[in-house]
């Protein structure tokens, strides 16, 4: 999963998507048509189109305008389109192109994840290691390889001594050899369009937590000051509350560790 699959699945969520086939294209003007647009307004207009299929199948962008079944593009895509590309495109609303991206990235910049290191080395004359660059100090677990089977063992013997230093207690040395794998917890943070997203993300947990952004952001800058915005923040009040409490998905547990011995 990356931004484009989330922002997707949050756009149709939020707002719904309509899926269309390019009958004809104007690189050039950077536009494209679909034939079964024909007869409607321009509510695409600041919108996002999605590419579904073709060479830029995977990238996503802002929609210019849009004016019957022509639609300008506001973002150039290098990677080219033709005529039979699927595409998914949302209208605007109250949702553009970069409020999906800012509701995702507001949920991934907390989000905690799980991830392995595997920059230490076993050293039979040493009982010290510093801890690598970007391994946070909430380790959950140490895991040593077998000499003879180069199976993984768990590690029960160790603890942070010291801001980024690692001791390992564990006395039969010669029993290891090769990587120390280091599962810790970090904090996801942010991705751009060509970044994936960590497999440990819940994809549920992220689009409602998304939403909730979205209509806390629309709470707070909607004027009740007609029927429709009313309702407007209302059902955002709705949304709010039924998914503030999600839960989250839970992190490996940290190993039992036992004094020095």
């Amino acid at each position: 999963m990356n931004l484009f699959d989330a922002t997707l699945d949050l756009a149709s969520f939020a707002k719904g998507t309509e899926d269309y086939k390019i009958t004809a294209v104007d690189q050039v003007n950077n536009q494209i048509q679909c034939e079964d647009l024909a007869g409607r307004v321009s509510e695409f207009g600041g919108g996002t189109i999605w590419f579904r299929s073709g060479e830029s199948a995977g990238k996503f962008g802002r929609i210019k305008s849009s004016a019957a079944q022509t639609i300008d593009l506001l973002d150039t895509f290098t990677d080219g389109y033709a005529v039979g590309d699927l595409i998914t495109i949302g209208s605007w609303l109250e949702f553009d192109t970069q409020k999906l991206i800012n509701a995702i990235n507001s949920v991934l910049r907390t989000y905690k994840v799980m991830d392995t290191n595997f920059d230490l080395e076993w050293d039979t004359e040493q009982d010290l290691y510093d801890i690598p660059e970007g391994v946070t100090d909430d380790i959950r677990q140490i895991r040593l390889k077998d000499r003879v089977t180069g199976k993984w063992v768990l590690c029960h013997y160790w603890e942070i001594i010291a801001p980024m230093t690692l001791k390992i207690y564990e006395r039969r040395k010669m029993l290891y050899s090769g990587d120390i794998a280091i599962n810790y917890v970090r904090y996801h943070g942010e991705i751009g369009k060509d970044d994936d997203i960590h497999p440990h993300v819940d994809p549920l947990y992220l689009r409602y937590m998304a939403w909730l952004y979205l209509c806390r952001n629309l709470i707070q800058q909607t004027h009740k000051d007609n029927l429709v915005s009313s309702d407007m923040y209302n059902e955002a009040k709705i949304y709010e509350r039924d998914h503030a409490t999600l839960p989250l998905k839970k992190l490996q547990k940290k190993t039992i560790c036992y004094p020095q011995w």
